[in-house]
């Protein structure tokens, strides 16, 4: 994994180093991170460049999963990226073809079950980046394996579930192969996952993307079990564990004490 990447999931996790960045993007990030001024000013363009309608985007304050939002567009970005850079040397002389699993998880000393826990509950542990399991390349001579195929050659332990049609669904991962240390679960069979119950049941479950793009042509479907889902050669599975937002978009901005200026057209505006 790339130094820019690891930084990103350091500031997607650490409240005090993301706080840091967005008021010094260079002295952690050159010194402690080793991120060249290029990925620099790249990072720092995305989480302070969007608009955010404010008299001075530049000196206002955002939520710290506003500033998250920015960051995970540029991590699938690079996902994608990477995905797509190792295509070309997907298949080995012996007709074999590759295939990689990364997951993400928030990082815990003791086995835990976040099953109808929000992304709040997940926040309190570092949130749903704090640590990841990699898989080392998944050489199968089959080109078109199912999401099932590439995982259970991947090493990684994990357990599944049922839902009420007999699909098969992730409940858990495990910090360790065959199923031993750390487990991590969110199991999707439990009724507060049933939308026909719990019309906005926006719990946390274990939800799988290809090459860092969501969406029904890249990631499940509603009720779509990632045992029927074909990959092609050299797609990279994405997995974390995170609940679905009831609402997308920036939260509002807050004027930053310092900034005199806000504070003034913001009164102005009031009265």
């Amino acid at each position: 994994m790339s130094n820019l990447l690891k930084y990103i999931s350091h500031l997607m996790q650490d409240d005090e180093a993301l706080h840091q960045f967005t008021i010094d993007p260079i002295t952690d990030a050159e010194n402690t991170h080793s991120m060249t001024k290029a990925e620099r000013a790249v990072l720092r363009r995305t989480v302070h460049g969007l608009s955010n309608n404010s008299v001075n985007g530049y000196s206002m304050v955002r939520h710290e999963e506003s500033y998250r939002r920015s960051l995970r567009l540029l991590q699938n970005v690079l996902h994608n990226t990477g995905s797509k850079m190792v295509m070309d040397t997907v298949a080995t002389a012996d007709g074999e073809y590759t295939y990689h699993v990364v997951v993400y998880a928030p990082k815990l000393t003791e086995s835990q079950d976040f099953t109808c826990k929000t992304n709040y509950d997940l926040k309190l542990v570092g949130g749903p980046y704090a640590t990841t399991y990699m898989s080392p390349p998944v050489m199968l001579p089959n080109d078109s394996p199912t999401i099932k195929e590439v995982l259970d050659a991947s090493g990684l332990g994990y357990d599944t579930v049922k839902n009420k049609e007999g699909g098969e669904y992730v409940s858990a991962f495990y910090s360790a192969p065959e199923k031993s240390g750390i487990k991590i679960s969110a199991d999707i069979s439990d009724p507060c996952y049933d939308l026909s119950i719990e019309k906005y049941a926006d719990f946390a479950f274990w939800f799988y993307s290809i090459n860092g793009k969501a969406g029904t042509a890249h990631s499940g479907k509603v009720g779509g079990s990632f045992a029927n889902y074909q990959l092609k050669p050299g797609d990279t599975v994405y997995w974390q564990l995170i609940a679905p937002d009831k609402t997308y978009g920036f939260q509002p901005c807050t004027v930053h004490e310092a900034n005199a200026y806000a504070k003034a057209q913001k009164a102005q505006s009031a009265s």
